[in-house]
């Protein structure tokens, strides 16, 4: 119950960031979750359901899902994305760090160009939303990180 509590909060939290100015009318929009519309991902196993704005130049709101077990190799991103998993086992590990497994009602930010693996544990999907000021991108780091163990 307290894990549902947190979620809502930071939720809620991270959606008054970016809610319009009081003097804008707006229409209430009601997606229950049979209505919410999921469209493939940026890598195979991912799925994105577009809240609002515009990932791909921000500010945006996302729901993402990662395939049970999905992981993805080392990669950053330009922009910092602020997470809040709502279900099953998001895992992430800095490069050099620890992995650190976070199920319903944890926060990650991830701190723009911070090199990661990022994913979801085996057993069951994970959902979560993410949102950002500035445009979605990932950066592929495997290669390099790939090329630099070669050298050694």
């Amino acid at each position: 119950m307290k894990t549902t509590a947190f979620a809502v909060l930071a939720l809620a939290t991270l959606l008054s960031a970016n809610a319009p100015a009081k003097d804008k009318p707006m229409e209430d929009i009601v997606w229950p979750a049979e209505s919410v519309k999921w469209e493939p991902g940026p890598l195979p196993g991912t799925k994105v359901a577009k809240l609002w704005g515009d990932w791909m130049k921000g500010p945006y709101g996302v729901l993402v899902k990662f395939d049970a077990g999905q992981i993805n190799a080392l990669h950053h991103h330009t922009h910092a994305l602020k997470i809040v998993i709502l279900s099953g086992t998001f895992t992430h590990k800095t490069d050099g760090g620890p992995e650190t497994k976070m199920g319903p009602g944890s926060y990650l930010m991830q701190a723009a160009g911070k090199k990661h693996v990022s994913g979801c544990a085996a057993g069951a999907e994970c959902t979560f939303f993410m949102t950002s000021d500035k445009k979605f991108d990932l950066i592929d780091d495997s290669k390099a990180a790939a090329g630099d163990k070669k050298e050694k």
